[in-house]
């Protein structure tokens, strides 16, 4: 699987793996200007090259935009692979690719929320990379 780098340079020609595929669409426009502005931020987003929800994003969690305490630790703010993408292993090279890109920034670790059961119980899951 080939995957893609959006960025502000080429966040207009790239599908963002949202339900709506319009870029027209209002929901659509709000997303990309909210993650334009992330970027500056250090969100990374990168996507697969064939159309779907094959994704991961992520940002250091001292600028998430959620309240957590996780200094010098990566936020995966979502982490998304379905349909016919599933079950090919692209999850984990998502996954290994945040791993690399964290220790490259000299992070501690990664973090994301999740939850077994939506809306019941959240946890805290750490990734430790050094």
């Amino acid at each position: 699987m080939d995957y893609v780098y959006v960025t502000k340079e080429n966040i207009e020609q790239e599908h963002i793996c949202c339900a709506i595929s319009s870029n027209s669409d209002v929901q659509v426009r709000s997303k990309k200007d909210w993650l334009c502005d992330r970027f500056d931020d250090g969100l990374v987003f990168i996507k697969s090259s064939v159309r779907g929800k094959c994704f991961i994003e992520y940002i250091p969690a001292k600028n998430a935009w959620i309240p957590i305490d996780a200094k010098n630790y990566m936020y995966i703010d979502c982490l998304w692979v379905s349909g016919s993408l599933k079950g090919h292993g692209y999850s984990s090279q998502l996954l290994n690719t945040c791993i690399e890109d964290s220790k490259k920034k000299g992070m501690d670790g990664i973090c994301i929320l999740s939850s077994k059961t939506h809306l019941i119980k959240q946890d805290i899951d750490i990734i430790n990379v050094k």
